[in-house]
């Protein structure tokens, strides 16, 4: 091999190492932990815990690629709850089990209007399971809370591929059309049954 190839060769050596030392590695995006307060005694308690698990188990992240860590507030939920105020910024997610439990807050009683109902989430329907991302949370910690109500909002996985029907295999369920009401011409099963009124 030639002296000029030798150096043509060592230069782009030279070239590349120092391209290649200028690389940084793409930093990691940080991780957000949206605290939520709720009872953790409540009747829904266990359902919420199943459903925080599953959150969890999606790999939750937000658009930048950050991902998403629920973690439950500990102590006396009535106490958490009076503590809560239009400055508090230790809770993302205030989870009541009733609207009524708001009372003890005047900063969740003017949050409450804007509260997601997530009853199916917790299979909780018809009660109201308000769920609360109080308006000083903002930025990351809000869209990420803003994923984890969503995603409580709608009935787990298992739920939606399970049949409708409960009832016993071939057993029909009655039609409760009010007398003289007309069916839409389709074929019904059961005995009108009158409405009570």
């Amino acid at each position: 091999m030639s002296l000029q190839s030798r150096c043509t060769v060592a230069a782009w050596l030279l070239v590349a190492v120092a391209l290649l030392g200028a690389c940084k590695p793409k930093a990691k995006s940080p991780t957000v932990v949206v605290r939520v307060l709720r009872d953790l005694r409540s009747i829904y308690g266990s359902e919420l815990d199943r459903r925080i698990l599953e959150f969890q188990g999606s790999n939750p992240r937000l658009p930048s690629g950050a991902p998403i860590i629920i973690s439950s507030a500990t102590g006396d939920y009535k106490d958490m709850l009076a503590k809560q105020s239009s400055d508090s910024q230790n809770v993302a997610v205030v989870i009541l089990d009733a609207p009524d439990d708001a009372q003890v807050s005047p900063a969740l009683e003017l949050a409450l209007p804007q509260a997601a109902n997530i009853c199916a989430g917790v299979k909780a329907c018809p009660a109201n399971v308000p769920a609360i991302i109080p308006p000083q949370i903002n930025g990351n910690e809000r869209q990420a809370a803003q994923l984890f109500v969503d995603f409580l909002q709608k009935a787990s996985p298992q739920e939606q591929a399970a049949p409708a029907s409960t009832g016993t295999p071939g057993a029909t369920t009655p039609n409760t059309t009010t007398p003289g009401a007309s069916t839409s011409g389709a074929a019904t099963s059961g005995t009108a049954t009158p409405s009570k009124q």
